[in-house]
């Protein structure tokens, strides 16, 4: 049987408009679309003040990335056990365990985990994902961005 998961289009941020001029003089603009999935931490997150506000937390769908990116400021919020720590190899390069994302340069570490994804019709596919985990201290101001 085949799961079906439905996704969502996103254009809600308007200051990501690009606007050019065609050959013609007349205007044109390209509105920056994101395709978004739900992601359901509810059964994740240990318990604290404010880990409910990430329960439910949208997620970027980004198909050209071999890793998801989980900021720190979700990724502390889960439950002892949830991720598997996936220790770099000493053959990694020390350039390699750096993220360079929203105007800034930050370690991470890998982890393993599955998440759940959920639609509005209640559809759950859960996918299992290697992420970098950012240790940058609450200051990466990103959205869940899942590589498929």
């Amino acid at each position: 049987m085949t799961k079906v998961l439905k996704l969502y289009l996103d254009h809600s941020e308007s200051f990501h408009v690009i606007w050019f001029r065609r050959p013609d003089g007349t205007r044109g603009s390209l509105p920056a679309l994101r395709l978004t999935a739900y992601c359901n931490f509810m059964r994740s997150l240990a318990p604290s003040r404010n880990a409910s506000k990430y329960g439910i937390t949208t997620a970027i769908i980004d198909t050209g990335a071999h890793f998801s990116v989980i900021a720190h400021d979700l990724w502390q919020h889960f439950r002892p056990g949830f991720v598997t720590p996936l220790p770099f190899d000493p053959l990694t390069p020390p350039q390699l365990r750096v993220i360079t994302i929203a105007g800034g340069t930050f370690p991470y570490g890998l982890g393993q985990l599955t998440i759940q994804l959920e639609d509005m019709d209640r559809n759950v596919l859960p996918v299992t994902v290697i992420a970098k985990l950012t240790q940058d201290g609450g200051r990466l101001p990103i959205p869940l961005a899942l590589g498929l």
